[in-house]
């Protein structure tokens, strides 16, 4: 039809597939898990260490993050929240924020489970692109 414009967008960036969780930082994660599970019920989802856990808050986890006092310091984050959005390869997502001059803030960093990179959008909130190690999102 003349003048009518295509519906066909143009592919992203670094393409989202969903929102794999939601992170807060605790100083003390013991403390802070026994509080959320006593006020709400919530129960254990996929990690569960002494400075990570993950509630099962289908379909987005809640995680809380915590000092690692371990010699790896790859955990050591803090501040306010963060939202992981899943992306199907890191390595490319992290190129990508490179060449648009994203602000990386950590990573890549890898775990046993996933990668996950650390980036701050325009106002300097932060974001967690991830990707799980077993190819699932969301």
């Amino acid at each position: 039809m003349p003048g009518r414009k295509s519906a066909r967008r143009s592919a992203a960036p670094i393409p989202v597939r969903g929102i794999d969780f939601v992170m807060y930082c605790a100083r003390d994660v013991g403390k802070t898990r026994s509080w959320y599970q006593a006020l709400f019920g919530l129960t254990k989802g996929g990690e569960w260490t002494k400075f990570w856990s993950e509630f099962a808050t289908q379909p987005v986890a809640l995680c809380l993050n915590g000092p690692n006092r371990s010699r790896n310091d790859k955990w050591t984050w803090s501040g306010p929240a963060a939202v992981a959005l899943a992306v199907d390869d890191i390595h490319a997502a992290a190129e990508a924020c490179r060449r648009r001059r994203v602000k990386i803030l950590k990573g890549p960093v890898e775990t046993r489970v996933c990668w996950m990179l650390f980036v701050a959008d325009p106002d300097g909130n932060r974001l967690v692109l991830h990707q799980r190690k077993d190819g699932t999102a969301g």
